[in-house]
């Protein structure tokens, strides 16, 4: 019997390819939200407009939309690699990160009322993605993370990934919170709501940014070569 020289698994250094991808898709998103915020100094204040009214800006509608199509690459791309990576009882976490990706597609074509006037069906729309899109990527995160206890490959991201989507699920359940008064008064009992919605986002891409490495490490010790026992590499 001859031996091949290995395991027969995979180079750990092929494992997994989605973190470069969810990290260059977040570049791909801040680019154009950066470049909004800068461009609308003055006009635009960030502690009370949300991020969604930067749509009537020259070019709003296409980069906003640009960033959230981005965004929902990276919630896609974190989605096929929970199962490559062993996460136990990955169905859950899956389906909530393809069903924000579906959510931040439609945050891109359905745009914002304009401030001051009625909500129409395109506006719900849009406020509805969003809404779901804050309150289900922490929650997808957090199942990754429960569910990293209980496995070696994954155990080291549970606990820093259980902290950062305690804060973006306290921080998201704040935001969500407020916007029972604007339903029933027009107006949030907290006045700087932008602000709450700036660090929620930065919160969530924070998230989306562990979670991929998360996946990545767990993917590369699952397919780490396993030494060959003694017994076996004689028989080889």
């Amino acid at each position: 019997m001859t031996s091949t020289g290995g395991s027969g698994r995979e180079s750990a250094g092929v494992a997994w390819a989605g973190e470069s991808i969810v990290t260059a898709s977040v570049i791909v998103a801040l680019l154009p939200l950066g470049f909004l915020h800068m461009s609308s100094i003055g006009s635009i204040d960030p502690l009370t407009a949300v991020i969604s009214d930067y749509v009537f800006q020259p070019g709003g509608y296409a980069l906003l939309g640009s960033a959230a199509i981005s965004l929902a690459v990276a919630c896609v791309v974190i989605a096929t690699g929970l199962r490559r990576a062993e996460l136990p009882a990955p169905r859950v976490p899956t389906l909530l990160f393809v069903s924000a990706a579906v959510a931040l597609v439609l945050v891109a074509l359905f745009p914002t009322h304009t401030p001051g006037t009625t909500p129409g069906l395109i506006s719900t729309v849009h406020r509805a993605a969003g809404g779901w899109v804050f309150a289900v990527l922490p929650v997808a995160a957090w199942l990754v993370a429960v569910r990293a206890r209980s496995t070696p490959a994954w155990r080291p991201a549970a606990v820093p990934l259980t902290w950062a989507t305690g804060i973006a699920g306290a921080v998201s359940a704040f935001f969500m919170l407020n916007h029972v008064p604007i339903v029933i008064a027009g107006s949030p009992l907290f006045p700087f709501l932008g602000g709450v919605q700036r660090v929620l986002c930065a919160a969530v891409i924070v998230v989306l940014v562990m979670t991929a490495r998360a996946t990545r490490l767990a993917a590369e010790h699952v397919l780490e070569p396993v030494p060959l026992s003694p017994r076996l590499r004689g028989a080889a």
